[in-house]
């Protein structure tokens, strides 16, 4: 009966600065004729709120099946075009500018003020939207409940555009392009910028961002979209980000800027986090943010994909499409779970849990802890040594070095964690032997026993090169009983960015602190030895008893990060010596016995 009913009604909003955003709210046709009031789903987006369709109908729109959803759980869904996008005016200076973020507390407040509203606004979201969801906690009157998020970027430069300052080229420049496209209402580009394919039925009958509905010859929608012209593009920085300062500054300040930690702690709204351990850097970023903020928060992190429609398991070997419906229906109702475990709260924030949970691969097990890393963590050092292998055991020998020639064309794929930022793309583990032909790799003996790693592996190399820069790329893998390798993490740094601050990082970090800012750049010298130090992204998997532990090291990753010019011939020398002890830590887990 419902979906006969389901009824959307788009106008302007007027924000405190002239700007107009363009909301769509979902009820039911009858919702005018009654006095129930209903609390409120709020999603921020500049992916377009609506698509205008010839012909068309609601069932057709993107939020179609959520919102009502959210009519059945008692809900009311509110989807706006962030400022400077989809049908909204205004332009961006930055993504998430400031700006934007301050959008967010105003539309809460709106939200609140519609006849049906009972003053309760929960905010939730996915990849972008999550991050708009973050702010929230930043902005928002006490009429926030809760933000409920998936994927966020707490750190998009240092986890997604540029994680160890190596330009992460693919996103930025697709996505780039995809948001140019549209914020000028291109449907043409949006689905020919390489960036999503387009509909198997294709694309003649997309229109373009659904109008407001008083907007009957789109007039309003074409100023709209003339202020978009100014817009800022990330795409047209793909080659100025080899600093953090290059990409936040005053017009884009993250969440984790300090002029938000009183806010954030007087705010104390509470935030829940869902994201997996292969999608790009968003569980480092989850668990930073739970370790540097003192409010309620709860995070998750299990084996899916960026938009949890995949499962994502290096033990899975099969390429074929592993998606299932039954993963986003499980994902929205952990979503309103949510919800309504916030809203029984009735205010009282400080009841709320601190808690993370996560998923152990190759253990196939769901676990708990209020404190990360794990206190019962043990940092176990593997040396690399002579004849490609890993031993617990540090060198003796006095000169021992390795040789390596960078090869530009080595490749984690195009179904990595980078790429899966796309939505609905998968992540696979495909047999590594061929492609680490190209690398220098060190394995360990056989595992005498089952081992759980479980936090932030840390890689310590002693690298003398023959150029003044480079890109150190460190894949943490295993090597199975009948010897296929998969990859089980992976970390980065440009060489430039090699110097350890002593300075307090912005946030909680787990492993050796970069700035990657133009004041601590430390080109390398020709010839000379130089640590190259940083940690890869948290894991949590059991190896089994006879498995091998690798690690491989790479001067490129050509089918996502940008090549730095002038490196193409470069030459290491990697030392593993009493002098210079290259090395990885692996956070090793106790194993209780049965």
């Amino acid at each position: 009966m419902l979906k006969s009913q389901l009824a959307v009604i788009s106008e302007y909003v007027l924000m405190r600065d002239g700007v107009r955003l363009a909301a769509s709210t979902w009820l039911t046709r009858e919702e005018n004729h009654k006095k129930e009031q209903y609390p409120a789903v709020l999603i921020s987006t500049r992916y377009w709120r609506g698509i205008a369709y010839q012909p068309g109908d609601e069932s057709q729109q993107v939020y179609y099946s959520f919102a009502l959803a959210c009519l059945k759980k008692g809900y009311r869904l509110v989807v706006v075009d962030a400022r400077g996008s989809g049908a909204s005016y205004g332009s961006r200076m930055a993504e998430v500018d400031y700006a934007e973020a301050e959008d967010i507390g105003e539309l809460v407040d709106w939200v609140t003020q519609q006849p049906w509203s009972d003053g309760r606004v929960v905010k939730v979201g996915v990849s972008y939207t999550a991050i708009t969801a973050l702010y929230g906690m930043l902005t928002a009157s006490s009429a926030l409940k809760v933000s409920v998020c998936r994927a966020p970027d707490f750190d998009m430069y240092r986890h997604l555009f540029a994680p160890g300052g190596i330009v992460n080229r693919w996103f930025v420049k697709y996505w780039g392009a995809y948001t140019k496209a549209l914020d000028t209402n291109d449907v043409e580009a949006m689905f020919n910028c390489g960036y999503m394919a387009p509909p198997d039925e294709g694309y003649t009958h997309i229109l373009g961002v659904q109008p407001v509905d008083i907007d009957s010859d789109s007039s309003l929608l074409d100023r709209a979209i003339n202020e978009h012209q100014q817009n800022f593009n990330i795409g047209n920085h793909v080659d100025y980000l080899d600093f953090i300062e290059d990409f936040i500054s005053e017009k884009n300040p993250p969440v984790f800027d300090s002029r938000f930690r009183k806010r954030i702690t007087t705010n104390k709204v509470p935030v829940v986090i869902r994201c997996g351990w292969h999608d790009a850097g968003t569980q480092l970023g989850a668990l930073a943010m739970f370790e540097t903020f003192s409010h309620p928060t709860h995070i998750v992190i299990g084996p899916w994909n960026h938009d949890g429609s995949f499962l994502v398991d290096p033990f899975e070997t099969l390429t074929n499409e592993q998606s299932s419906a039954s993963l986003l229906e499980s994902a929205r109702s952990e979503v309103f779970k949510s919800f309504e475990a916030y809203l029984s709260l009735d205010g009282c924030r400080d009841t709320a849990p601190r808690l993370v949970e996560y998923y152990t691969l190759g253990e196939n097990l769901w676990k708990k802890t209020v404190q990360w890393p794990l206190p019962q963590t043990h940092m176990k050092q593997l040396y690399l040594s002579e004849k490609n292998l890993l031993s617990g055991l540090k060198p003796e020998d006095d000169q021992g070095f390795d040789h390596y020639r960078v090869d530009p064309d080595t490749t984690t794929g195009v179904v990595n964690r980078w790429h899966a930022q796309a939505s609905n793309q998968p992540v696979y583990f495909p047999d590594r032997r061929q492609e680490d032909n190209k690398l220098m790799v060190y394995d360990s003996a056989p595992l005498e026993s089952d081992i759980e790693i479980t936090g932030h592996p840390v890689v310590e190399l002693f690298i003398s090169s023959t150029r003044t820069d480079g890109q150190f790329f460190a894949y943490l893998e295993m090597i199975d009983l009948v010897g296929s390798v998969r990859l089980l993490t992976e970390g980065q740094l440009r060489g430039i960015h090699r110097k350890v601050s002593t300075k307090t990082p912005p946030y909680k970090m787990f492993g050796p602190y970069h700035s990657l800012k133009k004041i601590d750049a430390m080109p390398l010298v020709p010839e000379e030895i130089a640590l190259i130090t940083f940690d890869l992204l948290p894991i949590s998997v059991l190896l089994p008893k006879g498995y091998r532990i690798r690690l491989a090291i790479a001067g490129a990753d050509s089918d996502t990060f940008a090549h730095i010019k002038g490196l193409e011939k470069s030459e290491w020398e990697i030392q593993r010596n009493r002098a210079h002890p290259s090395s990885i830590h692996l956070p090793i887990i106790a194993r209780t016995k049965d």
